[in-house]
């Protein structure tokens, strides 16, 4: 069944965002709410996949430590609360030439 199948979301989720990534917001906007709610229906997809990996690699020690690198990627991405708009860098990107 399609709406079961992890990978199929996930296709989906990048098919959306990079339909909704051509009409992009100023640099001054948040980010768009659809997509924020994309990357976390993904980030909820990558961990159902997680134990499925483990699984099917646990005997393959490359594509394991590949794996994990990918998981701490994706430990290390702000939570869209907290993420910084252009507005709230700590530099003057007038002062640095960008208009």
């Amino acid at each position: 069944m399609q709406d079961d199948n992890p990978y199929a979301k996930i296709d989906n989720i990048f098919k959306e965002i990079a339909r909704l990534n051509k009409k992009p917001t100023s640099p001054k906007e948040p980010t768009d709410p659809k997509i924020v709610e994309l990357i976390e229906d993904g980030m909820r997809i990558v961990e159902q996949l997680d134990p499925i990996v483990r699984e099917t690699f646990r005997d393959r020690p490359a594509e394991l430590a590949e794996w994990d690198s990918i998981m701490h990627m994706c430990d290390d991405i702000e939570e869209p609360e907290t993420a910084k708009t252009v507005e709230h860098l700590p530099i003057d990107l007038e002062d640095e030439g960008c208009h």
